[in-house]
């Protein structure tokens, strides 16, 4: 697991340090505090690989359009990974760097570089206006715990990171890089939570999964997944104890799909780790502990770090009482709160929480 980070030149952080990390931690903090985006560096430094640049840019829909309508292909789009550095920008000289000390010791950094002839070739040649002189070809130069020798990623004339140059740098099993998985606001789609629904069923997890939503709905027997991969439809069905009809998911409300999705993520991130941003998200505050009691009886049983942010009150009090009740250790919760523009953030333990609450401090 991993016991601090420390973050350089990554979005908006010029600087910042988290240290106290246990295997279940929540951010809190203000809007536009940075919450996601630690997530999204210690994804990225968890990682260590290529690939791994363009996660995050990926999902928050971070693309340069390159050329001009009549110029570029249908689905040209390419990934703009300028807002993964601080300032926005791409030059000569930018870079972070992804840092965790203790052991296992990690590092990720990144520079930006005008890369050797040759490695651009076979780019696409932009075409700008005539009072436009062209800029150097630049290159994302990559170096990590992974691997001896840096990895030199080309930009395109517009910057940004194309299809064809992601394709070369897929997922292997030669990365040696761990379980990571990533769950947004937006409760994944069917046909998502249907490919780790396939990985569980006629298995020991799949009664983990159903006790998940039995939190939320003591009725339910069955979870079924029907429909066809291949053309992206799946429908999620249930089936209740006093009812012989099939009910979709879609009508048993979003808390219920949000827990699915919850369980459905920690299963593969075994032996690894767990991003999850807003994790009370369709969440009645009645079900927060045994949400929180689901995912530290998880973690711990998979060996999975949680890293996950929340605006609410009834979730970090859930936590805390959570971890007071089952008599967890302080190595095992850590509640962290991230204050814009200051380099570090405010670790908490559990009884730290509890004894705020009690006093009516705000710890958010």
């Amino acid at each position: 697991m991993l016991a601090d980070v420390t973050i350089v030149g990554f979005r908006a952080f010029r600087k910042l340090h988290v240290d106290r990390l246990a295997r279940v931690n929540l951010f809190v903090g203000a809007n536009n505090a940075g919450k996601t985006s630690i997530l999204e560096a210690i994804e990225l430094l968890a990682l260590g690989v290529p690939w791994g640049l363009w996660r995050s840019p990926l999902r928050r829909g971070e693309e340069v359009l390159a050329g001009n309508e009549e110029e570029r292909p249908v689905g040209r789009s390419e990934v703009d990974v300028s807002h993964l550095f601080f300032g926005h920008k791409l030059e000569p000289s930018a870079s972070f760097s992804l840092r965790s000390s203790a052991k296992p010791r990690r590092f990720l950094e990144c520079h930006v570089v005008e890369p050797p002839p040759g490695i651009t070739e076979g780019m696409p040649q932009a075409r700008l206006p005539l009072d436009e002189p062209p800029g150097p070809f630049l290159a994302i130069s990559l170096t990590s715990h992974l691997s001896s020798s840096a990895t030199l990623i080309p930009l395109s004339p517009y910057k940004g990171i194309p299809l064809d140059v992601r394709r070369r740098y897929l997922p292997s099993a030669s990365d040696n890089a761990p379980p990571v998985h990533f769950l947004r606001p937006e409760t994944s789609d069917a046909p998502r939570l249907g490919v780790l629904w396939d990985r569980v069923v006629l298995t020991p997890e799949e009664r983990h999964v159903v006790e998940a939503l039995q939190l939320i709905e003591p009725k339910l027997e069955r979870i079924a997944f029907l429909g066809d991969d291949r053309r992206y439809t799946r429908n999620i069905l249930l089936k209740l104890s006093d009812s012989d009809r099939r009910l979709p998911l879609g009508s048993a409300g979003d808390g219920l799909k949000r827990l699915l999705a919850l369980a459905l993520h920690l299963i593969p991130a075994q032996g690894g780790y767990l991003f999850v941003d807003e994790i009370d998200t369709g969440l009645h505050f009645s079900v927060m502990t045994d949400m929180w009691r689901l995912v530290i009886d998880t973690a711990t049983r998979l060996d999975v770090q949680i890293f996950a942010t929340t605006h609410s009150l009834d979730c970090v009090l859930a936590l805390a009482w959570v971890r007071e009740k089952l008599e967890i250790g302080a190595s095992d919760v850590a509640l962290h709160r991230v204050e814009r523009g200051v380099d570090h953030t405010v670790a908490y333990t559990p009884d730290e929480i509890l004894t705020a609450a009690r006093h009516n401090l705000e710890v958010r």
